[in-house]
């Protein structure tokens, strides 16, 4: 066991220090906030922040009601007839126009008059709660904070007893953000894992660390220091998009209601790890049974493709999220990681299918493990030697 801890500290380390690893580290968290900068950028700027103005013929507007609005509302002028607003708008004193006819509210009709762009947003909806405060007046107060917030639904799932509601809009956007993650940690880590078991058999380095350590001693210190590595590699992520949020916050109010799925976070970790070690060990085998390093990255390719299948089928998924191919998909090893991200945030993944998917997963990642340290063994004194599939097997069993 010392051993193993010692081949994964020596990893771990190597791998943090490489060039790639850090300029990932730093490129990822710098590009989106520098992203969330552009967009505050381009939404300040783009921000109108001329006053409205409204003419009311119907006399249901009392100016006195302004003073209900938030401190921070667009500004909502009135004028006493057309001819006065439309000279404040063509001196472009105002961004828009809106005119009551007499019949209002009867008749929900109105106008609206702008030069060339029409009022943002803020303004259509300030303008929009000053007009529901008047309507609203001579109902209680507490009502008339009730009808101004607007509904608030909630979603039961009974199955599984998840609640949907737009605080947790998050359940429906994480799932897109851990399959990214996965993709990008896996096929990184998994690259650099065959990357340097291809390497150092090629260059015969193998021979010599096998003299002190086992094979499965080896694997597994590899395997545990790139997942430390790709662990840090997340947390650091994870910090940066926790203050990418605090500041998007002061800007975007539904950041504000954010709920934290830690259900979602805490299963999804139950099956990155197993998963992480699982194409790991592959890449571990088909790095000691290759030759080169080429002709491993061909293998490794078609290998990662089992792992991406659920995103070749994510239109068949979000059509039938219960159905028959997603049950499949989210109990085989390969894909149950992936598909139960994409599911979650679709609806319910029943608990008995996110038991099994584990159970095969971690016995399927042991087994893989077992059979790389066989196939490690049979290959890395084969040097300039492939290790051919019937080869392997016969490895795996012990007859070879």
């Amino acid at each position: 066991m010392r051993n193993l801890w010692l081949v994964a500290k020596h990893e771990y380390r190597k791998t943090v220090v490489r060039r790639g690893f850090l300029i990932m580290i730093i490129a990822i968290p710098v590009g989106m906030a520098a992203l969330i900068a552009l967009a505050i950028l381009v939404e300040s700027m783009g921000a109108d922040s001329r006053p409205v103005g409204y003419v009311d013929h119907s006399r249901t507007l009392d100016p006195g009601l302004l003073a209900s609005l938030p401190e921070d509302s667009t500004v909502i002028r009135s004028f006493d007839d057309e001819e006065l607003g439309r000279a404040s708008l063509e001196a472009e004193e105002i961004q828009a126009l809106f005119v009551l006819p007499a019949e209002y509210p009867q008749t929900l009709s109105s106008d609206l008059y702008y030069l060339e762009e029409p009022p943002d947003g803020d303004a259509w909806r300030d303008f929009d709660d000053f007009v529901r405060v008047n309507l609203l007046s001579s109902m209680p107060e507490e009502m008339q904070e009730l009808l101004l917030e607007g509904p608030e639904i909630t979603v039961y799932d009974l199955a599984s007893n998840r609640e949907f509601s737009e605080a947790s809009i998050v359940n429906v956007i994480l799932p897109f953000v851990a399959t990214f993650f996965f993709v990008f940690a896996t096929m990184s880590g998994a690259g650099y894992m065959l990357g340097v078991v291809a390497g150092e058999k090629e260059n015969r380095t193998i021979e010599v660390m096998v003299t002190s350590v086992t094979p499965g001693q080896l694997i597994g210190g590899k395997a545990v220091g790139l997942l430390a590595a790709s662990l840090t590699q997340l947390a650091i992520y994870v910090v940066a998009a926790v203050i990418g949020v605090i500041v998007a916050a002061q800007y975007v109010p539904e950041f504000q209601q954010l709920e934290v799925p830690w259900l979602y976070l805490g299963i999804m970790i139950l099956f990155f790890l197993p998963t992480y070690a699982l194409i790991s060990a592959m890449m571990i085998a088909v790095g000691a049974a290759v030759t080169d390093l080429q002709q491993g990255q061909q293998l490794a390719g078609l290998l990662n493709l089992v792992f991406m299948l659920p995103l070749f089928l994510l239109v068949a998924i979000f059509q039938d999220p219960g159905g028959p191919l997603a049950v499949f998909l989210t109990i085989f090893p390969t894909s149950s990681f992936m598909t139960i991200s994409l599911r979650w945030g679709l609806g319910t993944v029943p608990l008995w299918q996110v038991g099994v998917a584990w159970v095969l997963l971690v016995a399927a990642t042991i087994f893989m493990i077992w059979a790389a340290a066989r196939v490690f063994r049979a290959g890395m004194l084969r040097y300039g030697q492939p290790l051919n599939f019937k080869s392997a097997v016969a490895a795996i069993r012990g007859s070879g």
